[in-house]
Formats: structure tokens, C-alpha cells, sequence
């Protein structure tokens, strides 16, 4: 067996899996059992029904489309045959012209020819010649039937008389008169004469016969190639509407023709070619028919041609439209053919009921069979499934159903052995739970109590690391802000200042250790007790951070990475110090500097050969410096700086939001200090 075998029996058994445990939450197992069954025999009669109700609309599509072709072939043949008969009778005048059987000068001659003609072809309502002098001769038939002749010359001025004729073919008496007719002014002259070869006009209402008709024409030249007149044929098409009706396209299919413009040529009902309205006489466009069929199946194809076809709607019945073209000498035509499914879908109908009739009756007897088949499975599972709703209260049942030798006595055999087993453990296993309980209970509340002191222990060393903080400073030389947002209650982050010199300089600190909680917290504090000992040793910016850089490497752990920055402010030289180690920026705004100030230095105790750097710079009143930990510093990477020229109590405020959204992922300690002096 091929895989993709397997993998869509795989998918038909999940399938039927999925549905029966959809519906086992809601019904019993023996309707679950027979609403299985019952659907996989209606499944299976209904593919039945499907493929033989399938293949017979196949077979039916594919005769009407076999039939559609050969009624359009047939129609195709047709009209070539017919549309040469215009054709060959002005080969045949043109050629009696050329050889001089048809003396149009020989009045006698001319008119017996013409008449001999016209009766040879009843299709023909008239056949003339019109000369390039105006000149107009040929013969036509009368609605009666009747035959006369027309002259068109000098003599009658140029109108048309016409005249009744003889048996031979001789003029008798004049019976009609059309004044002023120029045979040269006519389309069929014009076109013919343009195109320089034989060609078809446009159809057009036979002022006679009132019937749609078409003029072939055909020049002829002189030596020189000049035309010297155009004979021509006019052709009734009454003819195609005859041989439409005559080929069979059931009770609702119908055939029709249009022209290249659209308008009706021919159809097999009896929608009307012309309309007068005004007294003028139109024709009609095919899409605007009264016939709705003939209207929907035009519109559906309107772009369609070459043997296309098509399935349409209309009035909730189906039809197949097909189209064929049809071009000769000018011609330009669509051949349509429009078949009704109903016409030939009766016999698949019966076979339809039939099988329907036979799938239903053999649904409802396997649907029989399939109640008393899950019955018979489903009662002893029923009966094994209330014995373990008494075991599962306590109660013991023993299941009836041991003397079957099937599946199903092996299982209450094995379900009576098994709930006996199962009440003996019960016992013992409900004090053993109870003492497992207490026990689990007691340990839970000690895990209680320990959080609850460790949660309020770290609270209480977080209030003691903030009161360590010193606190702001507003005087006449400065105003400095601390803002300081532990992580975790605590915070690896620290800062503070000292007076030296008596006042004159202020010197300042920030310290940065990685992590959070309270092992940072320690190693912060005790970094900070290294810088008081700095201080009073009397180190300077240098000589402090080297000699801190010296004893963090032997006091922390490899993994442990201290950032810090200590600045001085000398007020008498006016002049800012700064050393970092690891802080790698600081904000300040000046006369001279604004905006963000890369710090270099690496972290403390890396290397026992650091290199730091202090710097210095001017300061003035009005200047704004801003001090950080690496919390802010992210914060001002993803967000954007400070705004260098907003005053001090803006800086702050942006300072104080970078640390309330850094604070997410890092303590965040900044020292934003304003020059007054």
C-alpha cells in the first residue's frame, strides 16, 4: 500500500474518531454506537448516490456539448452553401460581361439574360449591374413573385423604370418609376468599388419583401484597373430563420444569429429582426431582445467566440451556450446555440429517484440492523459502567456478565478482580493520605511565615540603604537632586557627596554593581565605606579610583562587575572634575557643552592596570550637570536625551521618567545638580 493511501486512511479514521468523541460527551454509548454505524452507511450510499448522479450529469453534459458542436457545424455548412449563391451569380454575370454573352448596351439581350437569371436563383430578389455613368440595369422579383426588369440610363433621365416581362424575358409594360436613382451613391457600389474585390453590404429590410437581406457585390475593372461598374445581388435571408427552426434543439433550446455589431441576423423563435417606431424601421441588438433566454446567453458571451461555450441561469434552469463564427467576403457573423438542460436531463431524473429510493431503503434497514448491534455491545459496558459508579462510592458490585467468553467477559471478569483489589487498598490508603495532608499543611505554613520575613526584612533594609542617601542641597552655589529607584526594594546602585576644602569643593559619586536584590545591595555598601576610607586618606580623583580599583579586585567574586563615576565641583577655580570607571556618560548643559558626554574608563577591578583619565571643564552659573547610573543611560539610548536647553526642573522631571520605566529592568541612580554661584 502506498503512503498517501495510508496518510488518507489515517485521515478518515482521525476524522471518525474526533466525531465520535463529540458526540460520546452528549449521548449514551449505544446511541453513540448506532449513530456511527448509521452514518457510515448513509455515507456510504450517499458516494454511491453522488458518483452515479455524478456520472450521469457528466454523460449528459458531454452530449450536449457533442450535440451543440454538430448543430453548429451544421449551421456553419449550411450557411456556406446558401451565402454562395450571390457569390456565384455575379462570377457568372461578371464572367458573361468579360467573354460578351452579356451585352449590357443590347437592351433585349440584357433583359432576357437578367430575367433567365433571376429564376434560376429563388433566393435572389435582385440581380443588376450599376456602370460607372450611372447607368442601372437588372431584374427583380415582386412579393407576388411576378419578374420585371429595370432601366436606368440617359433615356429615362436617370430614374429607374420598371417593367413587367414577357415569358422570353422581353419588357412589356412600365409599372414603376424611382426618380433620381444613382447607382454610383449606393453602399453597396461605393464599398465594393473601394475595396476593390467582391464583398457583402450590411444587412438591411427589403423594401419589397420587408425581410432582412444582404447585397453582394462585385467591381469589375478596364484594362487600366479602373472600375467601370459593379454588379450585384440582392439576397434574401428568410432562408436562415427556415433552416434554424428545421434542426432540433429540444423544446427549450433555440439557434440564432448576429452580425458583428450585434444586431439579430436570423433565430429559430420568432423574435422580430426590425422595429419601426417613427416611422422608421431598425434593427434589433441581440442583447436587447424580447427573448430573455436569447438575451442572457448573448450578454454571457459577448466577448466569446471560436467554439466557446458556457453554462448560464435563468429562471432556475441551466442552459450551455455555445458560439462559432462565420466569416465570408465581408461577413462577419456569430453563430449561436443555446441548449436547455432539462430537454435531455429526464431520463437521469428517473435514475436519480431510483437510486435516491433505493439509498434511503437501504439506509433504513441497515439503520435496523445498527440499533440491535450496538444494543447488544452496549448493554454490558452500561452494566460494567454502574458497577464502577458504585466502586467509585464506596460501594462494591460485582458485573454479571463473567459467563460471556468474548472481549467483553474477559473485561468484567478483570473489572470484578480489579474492584476487589481496589477496596482493600482504599482503606488503608485514606488514613495514610489524611496523614500526608497534615503534613504537607504544616510545611506550607513554615514556608508562609519564612516569605513573610524575608519580604519584610528586605523592606526594612531597603527603607535603611534609602535613609542612607544625604540629602538634597539647594544653597546659593548649587541645588542638587538625588533621585535613586531600586529594581528589587534594595539596589545595587548608590550615591552620594562630601564637602572638601572647607566648603569650597564638593565632591560626589555614583556607584553601579551588577545585579539586583540583596547580595548587590551588601557589596554596594561595602564599595561605599572603600570611598569614605578614600576620602579621609586624602587620595585624590586619580589616586582614589586606583586605589579602589586595587581592593574591589580581591573583595568581589569573578562575576561581579562595579561601574562608578566621582566628580568635584571647585567653586573658587570654578572648574568641574570627573573620572569614570565603566559609567559610560553624563548629561550637562552649558555656554559650552550641551548634551550627552561620553565617559571613558574600565569597570573596577578587571585589571590591575586600569586606565582612567580625569577630565575638567569649566563651569558657570545657569550650567546643568546630570550624573547616572547605566539604568538611565539604556534608557536615554532607546528614547531619546534630555532637551539641552529646558531648565533645571525639566531635566529633572526627564531624568526622574527614564528612571521609573529603566527601573523595569535595572536600579536606576542619577545626581542632578544645578550651578547658582
Amino acid at each position: 500500500m502506498r503512503a498517501g493511501d495510508n496518510s488518507g486512511e489515517k485521515q478518515s479514521g482521525s476524522m471518525l474518531e474526533t466525531v465520535l468523541r463529540n458526540m460520546g460527551a452528549k449521548l449514551s454509548l449505544q446511541k453513540v454506537f448506532s449513530v456511527a454505524f448509521v452514518f457510515q452507511f448513509m455515507v456510504l450510499f450517499g458516494l454511491i448516490a453522488g458518483i452515479c448522479v455524478y456520472g450521469g450529469q457528466q454523460a449528459v453534459n458531454a452530449v450536449l456539448k457533442e450535440m451543440q458542436r454538430e448543430v453548429l457545424e451544421r449551421v456553419y455548412e449550411q450557411l456556406s452553401r446558401y451565402m454562395e449563391e450571390p457569390v456565384k451569380l455575379n462570377s457568372l454575370n461578371v464572367d458573361a460581361w468579360r467573354i460578351g454573352i452579356l451585352d449590357l448596351a443590347d437592351t433585349t439581350a440584357r433583359e432576357r439574360y437578367f430575367t433567365s437569371h433571376i429564376r434560376a436563383f429563388p433566393g435572389a430578389a435582385m440581380t443588376f449591374a450599376g456602370l460607372h455613368d450611372g447607368a442601372f440595369y437588372g431584374a427583380r422579383r415582386k412579393a407576388t413573385g411576378e419578374i420585371q426588369v429595370v432601366r436606368n440610363n440617359r433615356e429615362t433621365g436617370g430614374d429607374s423604370w420598371y417593367y413587367s416581362v414577357s415569358p422570353q424575358g422581353d419588357a412589356v409594360d412600365r409599372e414603376e418609376i424611382f426618380q433620381r436613382f444613382d447607382a454610383r451613391t449606393r453602399p453597396w457600389y461605393e464599398g465594393a468599388a473601394k475595396l476593390g474585390r467582391p464583398t457583402f453590404s450590411g444587412i438591411y429590410r427589403h423594401f419589397v419583401f420587408h425581410e432582412p437581406t444582404v447585397t453582394a457585390a462585385h467591381p469589375v475593372f478596364d484594362a487600366s484597373g479602373k472600375v467601370v461598374g459593379v454588379f450585384g445581388v440582392d439576397y434574401l435571408l428568410s432562408w436562415v430563420g427556415d433552416v434554424l427552426r428545421e434542426i432540433p434543439v429540444g423544446t427549450s433550446g433555440q439557434i440564432f444569429i448576429t452580425d458583428a455589431e450585434g444586431f439579430l441576423v436570423a433565430t429559430s423563435t420568432s423574435n422580430a429582426l426590425f422595429v419601426e417606431k417613427d416611422g422608421q424601421v431598425s434593427r434589433v441588438q441581440a442583447s436587447e431582445a424580447r427573448n430573455p433566454v436569447l438575451r442572457t446567453a448573448v450578454q454571457s458571451l459577448a466577448s466569446e467566440s471560436g467554439g466557446e461555450s458556457r453554462e448560464i441561469e435563468y429562471d432556475n434552469r441551466s442552459f450551455l451556450v455555445g458560439v462559432k463564427g462565420f466569416q465570408a467576403s465581408g461577413i462577419n457573423w456569430n453563430i449561436y446555440v443555446v441548449l436547455a438542460n432539462d430537454d435531455f436531463l429526464g431520463d437521469m431524473k428517473r435514475a436519480v429517484t431510483w437510486t435516491v429510493v433505493i439509498t434511503i431503503l437501504a439506509v433504513i434497514g441497515a439503520s435496523f440492523m445498527a440499533v440491535w448491534t450496538a444494543g447488544w455491545i452496549a448493554r454490558p459496558i452500561l452494566r460494567l459502567n454502574s458497577a464502577a459508579h458504585e466502586l467509585a462510592e464506596g460501594r462494591l458490585q460485582a458485573v454479571p456478565d463473567t459467563d460471556r467468553q468474548d472481549e467483553l467477559g474477559q473485561l468484567a471478569r478483570s473489572f470484578n478482580a480489579m474492584a476487589q483489589q481496589i477496596t482493600g487498598l482504599v482503606e488503608g490508603l485514606e488514613q495514610k493520605v489524611a496523614e500526608r495532608t497534615k503534613a504537607l499543611e504544616e510545611i506550607t505554613e513554615r514556608e508562609q511565615k519564612l516569605r513573610e520575613t524575608l519580604h519584610a526584612e528586605l523592606m526594612r533594609a531597603g527603607k535603611e540603604q534609602r535613609s542612607m542617601l544625604p540629602p538634597d542641597i539647594e544653597q546659593e552655589r548649587l541645588v542638587l537632586r538625588i533621585i535613586y529607584e531600586p529594581s528589587m526594594h534594595v539596589s545595587g546602585d548608590f550615591c552620594g557627596y562630601h564637602w572638601l576644602e572647607k566648603g569650597d569643593i564638593l565632591f560626589g559619586y555614583i556607584i553601579d554593581v551588577t545585579g539586583h536584590g540583596a547580595a548587590t545591595a551588601l557589596q554596594t555598601a561595602a564599595i561605599n565605606v572603600m570611598i569614605q576610607e578614600n576620602l579621609h586618606a586624602g587620595f585624590s580623583l586619580a589616586e582614589g579610583m586606583v586605589e579602589l580599583n586595587k581592593r574591589i579586585g580581591s573583595y568581589l567574586r569573578d562575576d561581579t562587575m562595579v561601574a562608578a563615576c566621582c566628580f568635584q565641583l571647585d567653586f573658587k577655580r570654578q572648574e568641574l572634575s570627573y573620572i569614570a570607571a565603566g559609567i559610560t556618560e553624563f548629561f550637562i548643559s552649558s555656554a559650552l557643552v550641551k548634551g550627552r558626554i561620553k565617559t571613558f574608563g574600565s569597570f573596577l577591578g578587571l585589571s590591575d592596570q586600569p586606565e582612567f583619565e580625569v577630565l575638567t571643564m569649566p563651569i558657570a552659573a545657569g550650567d546643568i550637570i546630570c550624573f547616572y547610573s547605566d539604568g538611565i543611560a539604556d534608557q536615554f539610548v532607546e528614547e531619546g536625551s534630555l532637551p539641552v536647553n529646558a531648565a533645571f526642573d525639566e531635566v529633572v522631571e526627564g531624568v526622574r521618567n527614564a528612571a521609573g520605566i529603566g527601573v523595569l529592568r535595572d536600579d536606576c541612580t542619577a545626581m542632578c545638580i544645578k550651578i547658582t554661584m
